[in-house]
């Protein structure tokens, strides 16, 4: 580990994670402004803060943590996706 003992590993696996699942709550919104060309470049920009972020963590605290936090990347983005899908679905029974 370069940086002291850890000391910016927890707060920069739960920033990526926040941005991911608000990346996939975003993707998860097809109409209105995410549909149009600003909506795509706003995704897109929140798509490259993340995996910014992944790249840190693979430079500064070696590939197990880098891994770690990719992994968290794609399943909080994928989290977020399901419940903005889970609470926007019509639910009959």
């Amino acid at each position: 580990m370069s940086r002291a003992s850890g000391d910016c590993v927890v707060p920069l696996i739960i920033s990526t994670s926040i941005l991911s699942a608000i990346t996939g709550v975003i993707f998860g919104h097809a109409e209105g402004f995410f549909s149009r060309i600003a909506g795509q470049i706003l995704h897109g920009v929140l798509v490259l803060i993340c995996f910014g972020l992944v790249a840190i963590a693979f430079w500064d605290f070696g590939w197990k943590l880098g891994v770690i936090d990719l992994i968290l990347t794609f399943i909080t983005g994928n989290l977020g996706l399901s419940v903005r899908e889970y609470l926007t679905s019509s639910r009959t029974f």
